[in-house]
């Protein structure tokens, strides 16, 4: 029987060997050749890495069962020959393997936190830079529309700012320039009363003549002081030469007077027609505001005297309003509206009272239930308390038994048997 039973733990062994290798037995690899004329190497690679079931005999299943129970046995030795284990109760090593693998993930999650702050950080620095170059793009378009509207779009280049201009009078033209101004055509005026357009022209004209004549005078005289008195006759013509100036200057005179007065009657003549022209404006106006007040004073609509209805319907451009019996009706339909409006308030008070008796009777009664649920969790944890120092009294109870039970007692007895015999 011992010989039948080591036969079966070996073969258990081997079994074991060639189950636990790398492919269904030890030392075989990948299925290769051929099988009723199918090649192997055309499946597919699931079916050629599987591990089917192995087909054990009673005695290696046998053999199976007693490797089982001799590791499980090795392991229960080595937990209950650990006297620390056996003392606390805990599994050291899977608590010291939590720790590790809790400062792992602490350690982890710590990294993962960097590089998360990290890349914010990055974010942040990256969305700072396009907000700042988004800012001066917005200041140099700003800068840039600005500098165009000054240029381009002052008041200067508007279109009515001739009509604006306080410098217009001075910049502007005048009406006519000369004959040949190009404005002015055929159907146009071609001189104004009062124009002086040659002023500059006769101021210089008139400059060089006085020149000439003052040139011309120093010359006579000249000539006067040579003759001598022997110039009599020169002088003569002399003075009738300026007597005949003289009096084409007075004609000038008189001919320049009388075009000045000429213009006085027509700048009176044309004031004259203007007040005229402003008196006839005023009375029209009067009239018209006196035709207005006459209408007013007489239309039928402004003074409530047309009628207000035609064929029982309301003409709109000649209601001024209701008349007493319809305010009083109206009055009365506001009044039923008010107590209809009061009789749904106090509906709705009384609805509202209700439900607020409702739910602070639903209040009440959820506070009660959350009494008791305290009361209940309160009993079950002085029942935990309870069992966890029953617990306590065992466990103490127990180690000491257990103390007694592994402390090695040497009584009288031991010592006395050395010494009692002979080799």
């Amino acid at each position: 029987m011992e010989y039948g039973q080591e036969t079966m733990e070996q073969g258990g062994y081997e079994g074991e060997e060639a189950y636990y290798g790398e492919g269904m037995y030890q030392g075989s690899g990948p299925l290769e050749g051929s099988h009723n004329g199918e090649d192997f190497s055309s499946l597919p690679a699931c079916i050629l890495n599987a591990c089917p079931k192995p087909r054990l005999t009673d005695e290696e299943k046998l053999a199976r069962d007693c490797m089982r129970r001799r590791q499980t046995d090795l392991e229960r030795r080595a937990r209950i020959f650990d006297a620390k284990r056996r003392m606390i109760g805990v599994d050291k090593e899977a608590l010291d393997a939590q720790v590790a693998e809790k400062e792992d993930n602490k350690q982890s999650h710590k990294q993962d936190t960097k590089m998360a702050d990290r890349n914010l950080a990055a974010i942040d620095k990256e969305l700072k830079l396009i907000e700042l170059d988004k800012q001066r793009r917005r200041r140099v378009h700003e800068s840039g529309c600005k500098g165009y509207s000054l240029q381009n779009l002052n008041i200067e280049s508007r279109r009515e700012y001739d009509l604006n201009d306080p410098l217009a009078k001075r910049k502007g033209v005048p009406a006519r320039v000369g004959d040949f101004d190009p404005r002015c055509g055929a159907s146009s005026m071609q001189k104004f009363s009062g124009e002086d357009l040659m002023k500059e022209e006769r101021i210089r004209q008139q400059r060089a003549a006085m020149v000439n004549s003052i040139e011309q005078q120093k010359f006579e005289k000249a000539m006067l002081t040579k003759q001598g008195a022997g110039g009599d006759g020169f002088s003569v013509q002399v003075e009738e030469i300026t007597a005949l100036r003289n009096e084409i200057e007075e004609n000038e005179i008189s001919l320049r007077k009388e075009l000045q007065r000429k213009q006085y009657d027509e700048n009176i003549y044309q004031a004259d027609e203007n007040e005229s022209r402003r008196k006839g404006l005023v009375r029209d106006n009067m009239e018209a505001n006196q035709k207005e007040l006459a209408h007013h004073a007489t239309d039928k609509m402004l003074n409530e005297k047309s009628a207000s209805h035609y064929n029982n319907r309301v003409i709109r451009d000649a209601y001024k309003g209701s008349s007493r019996e319809e305010r009083v009706q109206v009055a009365g339909e506001q009044r039923q509206q008010r107590m209809e409006k009061e009789y749904v308030k106090a509906v709705d008070d009384d609805d509202n009272k209700h439900f607020a008796n409702t739910v602070e009777s639903t209040r009440k009664q959820l506070v009660m239930m959350e009494r008791d649920k305290q009361r209940r969790r309160r009993e079950l944890r002085e029942q935990m308390a309870a069992d966890n120092q029953q617990l306590q009294s065992e466990q103490a109870a127990n180690k000491k038994h257990f103390n007694k039970l592994y402390t090695n007692n040497f009584s009288p007895d031991f010592f006395e048997q050395f010494g009692n015999g002979c080799r």
